[in-house]
């Protein structure tokens, strides 16, 4: 068993669509996982609408093996910003009427809400999840068509044709007009401090 622990600054989350905020850098350190035999801290930066590995420190334990490049292919960096941006990035609802908050874990669709969307079709409800799923996805790096089709369960075309509707009604933003558009700085009860 290991441990990870993400770090970010509050005040330094932009939106990237879809009442979708995420942190323009995170600090991600990794200790004590058995299957690696090393520790290491990954500097992840926004960039667009997609996270990207700026610095990668690697530690080797007291009684680690040596650091080779076998070693270095094995570090799952993929899973490293896939665990950030499921645990990092909020959905602030509604910034006018009754601010909430809720955190990521909370970002998930229950199999009662996928059915109701689904059963109601391209409304503007559904298309906005449909568009918060392919954010999400954009910042994990994880295809988002794919990810729209996976999580409503849907057929490729059905999930194709709500993207492409979202994107037509101006519901999913453009990756260069979503990003940075609006910081949020605030606390777990979800108090607005800027626009920038």
């Amino acid at each position: 068993m290991g441990n990870i622990s993400t770090k970010s600054k509050e005040r330094d989350k932009v939106h990237v669509g879809s009442d979708l905020y995420a942190p323009t850098r995170v600090e991600l350190t990794v200790t004590g996982m058995e299957d690696i035999g090393v520790d290491y801290v990954a500097v992840l930066v926004l960039e667009g609408r997609r996270y990207a590995v700026q610095e990668l420190r690697i530690l080797r334990r007291d009684d680690g093996p040596p650091i080779t490049g076998e070693l270095l292919r094995g570090i799952p960096v993929a899973m490293l910003i896939r665990g950030a941006v499921s645990k990092l990035v909020e959905l602030h609802m509604d910034p006018d009427v009754d601010y909430q908050l809720r955190v990521p874990e909370q970002v998930v669709i229950t199999p009662e809400e996928r059915r109701r969307m689904v059963g109601a079709g391209p409304t503007d409800d559904t298309l906005l999840w449909v568009a918060r799923i392919y954010v999400m996805a954009e910042l994990a790096g994880d295809p988002p068509a794919k990810s729209v089709k996976e999580t409503l369960d849907i057929p490729t075309s059905t999930a194709g044709y709500w993207i492409r509707r979202a994107k037509d009604r101006g519901i999913l933003e453009p990756r260069g007009e979503a990003v940075g558009a609006t910081t949020w700085s605030g606390s777990a009860t979800g108090q607005a401090n800027g626009h920038g």
